[in-house]
């Protein structure tokens, strides 16, 4: 009787790391060299958009000859690319293994008014949601002028960390919403905001401002995100109205950078 081959531990192995890999090897990409956007910045975007799809956490960069070979680029600009995304913290290089993907480059386009629950549901993920504070509360000058508020009035205040079920946290959210339109405070913030407030409350939302920054953080926003007071932080505040015109919400958000990108499509 003719005795099967025994399979090969090295054959099997590699295998295994073909099937993880975030690239197939046989994959073929085309940068644009005339570009005024680099090669390297260029060959980074695609693999963030990669990163984006679901089951990304936990996979294999293809290594390093590999991926000149998919993409047709140098040695430098994958080197480039890769030291950036690691700096960023969503790839993290083993010696014997190879390059494994351990976050999202998570990214919110600027061309749509979602709320956070809406934009990581498009990509299949599980929000997960820490509730700090909710009460009713007189907010600075500062705000109550981007509300629209007098002295004295009052406005509901919640604050919320948040992530997804692969990672946590992402963000630090403060949002106030003026007390008069009747938002009370026993309801289950964990969800999503704008879906409470057209819901249940029947108040439609019809668009928003919004201006994004890079600064510091504070040093109780560093202690939620789990991050160095003063580090780089993204901050985006936005204020959103109804469809009377009227202002219905500020927020506050702080974002860990290396999770979170940010995109627009621009039409000429």
């Amino acid at each position: 009787m003719k005795r099967a081959p025994l399979p090969n531990p090295q054959s099997a192995s590699r295998i295994r790391r073909a099937t993880n890999l975030l690239f197939s090897v046989a994959e073929r990409f085309k940068l644009n060299p005339d570009s005024p956007v680099p090669l390297y910045h260029q060959l980074e975007q695609t693999i963030l958009d990669r990163m984006a799809t679901d089951g990304a956490v936990g996979k294999m960069l293809p290594p390093e000859f590999d991926l000149m070979n998919i993409f047709d680029v140098s040695r430098a600009t994958v080197k480039k690319t890769t030291d950036d995304l690691a700096a960023r913290g969503l790839i993290r290089r083993h010696r014997a293994r190879g390059t494994e993907i351990i976050s999202l480059g998570l990214r919110e386009d600027l061309g749509r008014l979602t709320g956070y629950t809406e934009q990581m549901a498009q990509r299949g993920l599980m929000v997960s949601t820490v509730v700090l504070d909710v009460s009713e509360v007189e907010p600075a000058a500062a705000i109550r002028e981007r509300l629209g508020m007098g002295r004295g009035h009052k406005a509901l205040s919640v604050r919320r960390l948040r992530g997804t079920s692969k990672v946590f946290p992402i963000v630090l959210l403060h949002s106030y919403v003026p007390s008069h339109f009747g938002i009370s405070r026993s309801e289950d913030f964990t969800g999503s905001l704008y879906q409470l407030i057209e819901n249940k409350y029947h108040i439609p939302i019809a668009y928003a401002d919004e201006e994004i920054s890079a600064c510091g953080a504070r040093k109780e926003e560093a202690k939620h995100l789990q991050i160095a007071a003063g580090s780089t932080v993204m901050v985006m505040e936005r204020r959103t109205f109804t469809s009377m015109d009227r202002p219905l919400e500020y927020v506050r958000a702080v974002y860990r950078p290396e999770h979170y990108t940010f995109t627009i499509r621009l039409r000429r």
